[in-house]
């Protein structure tokens, strides 16, 4: 999936003025019908009948509103005609005026409410997505990642505009506060399998982690730190990895500048879609069938071709030597290396729903 082009930006937009302008456009004509039965019944009451202009813009007034006034100056069989014709004429621009309003607010009201509905219902069906705090420069790109692996995905913010634009990406919305409970919870977070808070400012990710961290204990938590002060604060506060975007810019150009090669095939190996090789992380979960048994036991690169390259235990050892006698344990994050299917294939086998597809 992609995130909308320039000219999509352009489509979105003047598409929004034509329905601005839409409404626009029907409040001149009403205002114009107005103005112009005024002037004519005004101008017809004092040709046909002689009356003084004042008295004949009133009888005008009080015959296109139909307030039920009687009739203030003794008026022909023509005026009586003219008048019905004034009244027909308001009633039906009064009709027209409510329902170009009514059509603007209420159907776009409505829109919304369902919309909103039917969102939440799908929130509620989700199971191990990941949930997106804040749709700035970083959140974006964050969101645009998960987009393009196909993983589920729900995004918060305080202010969301390009609803239908996520929606075609795959990526259901949330609009409020990332700290509060009540967000959170309507975002899925008691089953989401990870959390990025993405927000500019440091302290609204600290109060998003802990809540966050509250409602999930078993939460992965990525947080952006833009002071390498906030990122132990962070830490304290729950999150698993803090990542400072301009610490990690910095880094990539210079390892692009000495290794340029090494950096392009890492970014390759790390993004699912048209290449031949991947590397992705897969849990052993604690009913799988390959548990406590060695990797020779499982016999992984014959049923599934896919290469284990490290293992990461819980506690946070990481095993990069690994011989046909070393054991898979329950929790254990394994480092693999494959085709998209056989990473596919090893998944299953390790029982880690959040991979299998």
């Amino acid at each position: 999936m992609r995130f909308r082009s320039a000219h999509q930006k352009r489509r979105d937009g003047l598409n929004t003025a034509q329905s601005r302008s839409g409404l626009l456009r029907r409040m001149i004509i009403v205002s114009s019908i107005f103005l112009g039965l005024l002037l004519l019944g005004t101008v017809g009451y004092v040709v046909l009948e002689g009356w003084p202009v004042i008295d004949a813009f009133y009888m005008t007034v009080i015959t296109i509103s139909t307030v039920g006034f009687g009739e203030i100056r003794a008026m022909s069989n023509t005026g009586r005609l003219f008048t019905a014709v004034l009244i027909v004429s308001g009633v039906g621009a009064a009709a027209y005026t409510f329902s170009s309003v009514a059509d603007y607010i209420v159907a776009g009201e409505l829109r919304g409410v369902l919309r909103r509905q039917r969102m939440e219902n799908r929130i509620r069906k989700l199971e191990n997505h990941y949930i997106v705090c804040g749709y700035g420069r970083v959140g974006t790109q964050v969101a645009q990642e998960l987009s393009h692996s196909h993983v589920e995905t729900v995004l918060i913010d305080r202010a969301i505009d390009r609803f239908d634009e996520l929606d075609a990406a795959g990526i259901l919305t949330v609009v409020g506060d990332a700290s509060e409970d009540a967000v959170l919870l309507q975002a899925g977070i008691e089953h989401a399998a990870g959390l990025c808070a993405c927000l500019p400012e440091d302290a609204d990710n600290v109060f998003v982690t802990l809540t966050a961290r509250t409602l999930n204990p078993k939460l992965t938590i990525i947080s952006r730190a833009n002071t390498q002060e906030n990122e132990r604060k962070l830490r304290i506060a729950g999150a698993d990895h803090v990542i400072n975007p301009y610490s990690i810019s910095g880094h990539r150009m210079a390892r692009q500048l000495m290794h340029p090669n090494v950096v392009e095939f890492m970014d390759v190996v790390m993004r699912r879609g048209q290449v031949e090789m991947l590397i992705e992380e897969i849990r052993v979960s604690d009913e799988s069938a390959v548990r406590d048994k060695s990797i020779a036991d499982c016999d992984i690169r014959q049923r599934t071709g896919a290469n284990i390259l490290a293992v990461r235990r819980p506690g946070g050892k990481t095993f990069t030597s690994l011989g046909g006698e070393f054991v898979l344990m329950g929790g254990d994050v394994m480092i693999t290396l494959g085709t998209p299917e056989q990473l596919d294939a090893l998944a299953q086998i390790a029982d880690d729903r959040r991979k299998t597809r």
